[in-house]
């Protein structure tokens, strides 16, 4: 069901121009595209901070720009709850302070003050200063101050960049929690491919101001990054690996009835879940049984889709879930590699990331 509905243009005096329709729905949909696409442009526009030279821009029942009609909402008419790269929290303010602030202006549902605390985990904050936070704890009371607006979407402009991947594993975890909670939609600007992946339900992919293509993040991303935008960049592989397990001096867990060797996970529980991230080049790709080799992790599975570069060849494997190996077009020939050919790819231990 659709939630916002984006049709507009927008000329720069550098020579940069947007021109770009979409649809957004329920859930987490992700803005996808390299530096200079637009997408920090197409959120100025649905946050009310910029104005286009023609277009749209609808939210659910209400229409929040009409070029035509020349109707513009200002930011604060919009029931919009915005989420800013730098945070933007006021100095003089204490985090309380923040929080409250703008608290049931045109909100579009009631958020309890107590469970955005408790979900967020930032209860113990309230009395401190902006200046006294870490990166990570700004961005999560940046994120509550959005919530308790009570918006009917929420907008969210590159919020992991520059932290770790520690703390941008955690701030994730928010997010989800946070979206789950009140259901609310949410679009977020990303240009990172295993934060879009983990989050988004939908994705739209942009390059040099025009939407190129949405749909399901899977396929949509995939379709992409490996033949539609123009520079090309390949598919990441991330998977979700259950049970986790304790063996020995390392971890192990389960994709489907598979185990997969993982790092030593810092922090890990016995029987959780986790997220795992590695690069198509650094899957090997057998045939035959494969013995006398130091690599840990040989999942079974079967080849599903072949995509030709001049110079490479991705192929998708079903191994449970999907991941993409990267070969040259001489090992395609070599091993005989089609669809449905049964195949065991090699994933050394440490070319895997965990994302706790």
């Amino acid at each position: 069901m659709g939630q916002l509905w984006f049709d507009c243009r927008l000329q720069y005096p550098s020579g940069f121009h947007l021109n770009a329709a979409f649809e957004a729905g329920n859930g987490i949909t992700a803005l996808f595209g390299p530096s200079g696409s637009g997408k920090s442009t197409i959120f100025g526009l649905i946050a009310g901070i910029q104005r286009p030279d023609s277009g749209s821009i609808r939210l659910r029942d209400r229409v929040l720009v009409d070029t035509q009609a020349h109707l513009f909402l200002l930011p604060e008419q919009r029931r919009v709850g915005v989420v800013f790269q730098d945070h933007l929290l006021f100095p003089h303010l204490t985090v309380e302070e923040n929080l409250r602030f703008g608290l049931g202006r045109g909100s579009a549902q009631s958020i309890d003050f107590d469970r955005v605390m408790h979900i967020l985990e930032i209860g113990d904050l309230l009395k401190r200063s902006p200046r006294t936070l870490s990166g990570g704890q700004q961005q999560r009371v940046a994120l509550g101050r959005a919530l308790l607006r009570g918006p009917e979407m929420l907008l969210m402009d590159e919020p992991l960049t520059g932290l770790d991947e520690s703390l941008k594993e955690r701030i994730l975890s928010y997010l989800e929690r946070a979206v789950a909670e009140w259901r609310i939609p949410t679009l977020l600007v990303s240009h990172d491919q295993a934060d879009v992946r983990r989050l988004a339900d939908q994705v739209v992919v942009l390059e040099a101001g025009k939407v190129i293509d949405s749909g399901p993040t899977g396929p949509t991303l995939d379709g992409a990054v490996l033949t539609r935008l123009s520079y090309r960049p390949g598919p990441v592989n991330l998977l979700r690996v259950s049970d986790l397990q304790r063996i020995e001096d390392h971890w192990e867990g389960t994709i489907g009835e598979q185990r997969l060797h993982l790092p030593a996970a810092a922090g890990a529980k016995m029987g959780s879940s986790i997220h795992v991230q590695f690069l198509p080049r650094d899957v090997a790709l057998g045939v035959d049984s494969v013995s006398g080799i130091s690599v840990r992790n040989r999942l079974q599975g079967r080849v599903r889709e072949l995509v030709t570069l001049p110079d490479r060849t991705f192929v998708a494997i079903d191994v449970g879930q999907f991941l993409w190996a990267e070969v040259t077009p001489e090992a395609v020939r070599e091993l005989d590699l089609h669809p449905g050919r049964p195949v065991i790819c090699l994933i050394k231990t440490s070319a895997i990331q965990l994302l706790e």
